[in-house]
């Protein structure tokens, strides 16, 4: 069935019974735990990714529109202005955010609104921006759902690992 359900005599889906044979709910118990590629020293700063207000999914339609496309025109790294401060990031700056699987790079955000230990990118872009491309893609042992809105980073800004690969 797609909600919302038009041949039911409830508004509500499962108000009086779930889709199971007894009609009762399946609840399972979860232990909670960090993320499965957690903080090292290779990778000190978390990197979480979710979306901006302006797009949906990974863009390819919302970028088309251009009041969206406006609103939020380019990828970005957000930082909280102490980690910025320690790894000499201004805002504007291209950053580098490299994990165990990959590499992206997007401008820098300055704002005290994130953790110090914590990076945001959103995921709607593609290319060098592409921030799956560093996720975790470890899965749930229940439910099977990838881990892809946390993984262990290193950040810095782009302009000092081009140095660090030509010297």
């Amino acid at each position: 069935m797609h909600w919302p359900v038009v041949r039911s005599s409830t508004p509500r889906l499962f108000a009086a019974t779930f889709a199971h044979p007894d009609g009762l709910a399946r609840m399972v118990t979860v232990a909670a735990g960090g993320p499965a590629d957690d903080l090292r020293e290779d990778a000190p700063v978390y990197l979480v990714t979710g979306r901006v207000l302006a797009h949906y999914q990974s863009g390819a339609q919302t970028r088309r529109v251009p009041k969206l496309n406006r609103a939020s025109p380019q990828p970005f790294v957000e930082l909280h202005p102490q980690l910025a401060v320690r790894l000499r990031i201004e805002p504007g700056d291209d950053v580098r955010v490299t994990s165990a699987r990959g590499t992206v790079t997007a401008l820098a955000r300055i704002t005290p609104t994130i953790r110090p230990d914590t990076v945001f990118m959103p995921f709607h872009w593609a290319g060098d921006a592409l921030a799956n491309a560093v996720t975790n893609d470890a899965t749930d042992p229940l439910s099977g759902m990838p881990e892809f809105k946390v993984c262990a980073v290193s950040v810095s800004r782009a302009a000092d690992a081009w140095i660090e690969q030509t010297a």
